[in-house]
């Protein structure tokens, strides 16, 4: 129930409106109890908020300060990279590329951006740069409830994995200048993603609101 119910929010399919238990138990042929449950989730998790008013609504994706935030971890991965060329962490590296080379697109696709923020941590923690680790975490914090819009299809969830290929590729050839290209372009595509996937499900979500005003 909540990965079908947080789908539907991610996706824009959810107006601007007050999500009511017994309303969403008839959508999804369910009883109340799971969707009281997820609907708690999905609060927690900042897909939805308490309106003063109207109760449980879906929260809007704010992306004012998210590219921000980007530029921030575009400099501290570049960081990251060029310390890892210099580090003896061939090992590690290669661990990831393994591991990576055998990462499939899971079934509940949102859920793999842990995984791509395993790979950021990964290899912050692979140069042994405490202060860029503990950073690019309270990153990953503040900007997850918009970066799970970049992982709804296949598609997109199996590009993410050649590209962290390719820069596990260029840093174990100790090729600063590739993994940093890589590592940028990586982190800018994923950013154009987020803002436009945002701003096709927030236009969903406001007609959706606006149709049923009428």
């Amino acid at each position: 129930m909540y990965v079908a119910l947080r789908n539907e929010l991610l996706l824009g399919r959810l107006g601007y409106e007050r999500l009511g238990e017994e309303a969403l138990a008839e959508r999804f042929s369910t009883s109340r109890t799971p969707v009281r449950e997820a609907l708690r989730r999905l609060e927690g998790d900042g897909h939805v908020a308490r309106h003063p008013k109207m109760g449980l609504v879906p929260s809007p994706p704010r992306v004012d300060r998210m590219r921000e935030l980007y530029e921030v971890r575009i400099v501290l991965e570049e960081v990251v990279a060029r310390r890892l060329i210099r580090a003896s962490a061939h090992a590690s590296l290669e661990d990831l590329l393994c591991a990576w080379r055998d990462m499939r697109a899971p079934e509940d696709l949102p859920s793999f951006v842990y995984a791509d923020e395993g790979f950021h941590i990964g290899l912050a923690q692979a140069s042994g740069h405490t202060v860029a680790t503990a950073l690019l975490g309270d990153i990953n914090d503040r900007i997850r409830v918009l970066r799970i819009h970049d992982f709804v299809t296949v598609t997109r969830v199996e590009a993410t994995i050649r590209e962290h290929v390719e820069i596990l590729s260029a840093l174990l050839a100790r090729d600063a200048e590739t993994a940093v290209r890589l590592l940028r372009g990586n982190i800018e595509h994923s950013a154009a993603v987020v803002e436009q996937r945002v701003g096709e499900a927030l236009e969903r979500m406001f007609t959706i609101t606006a149709q049923g005003a009428t």
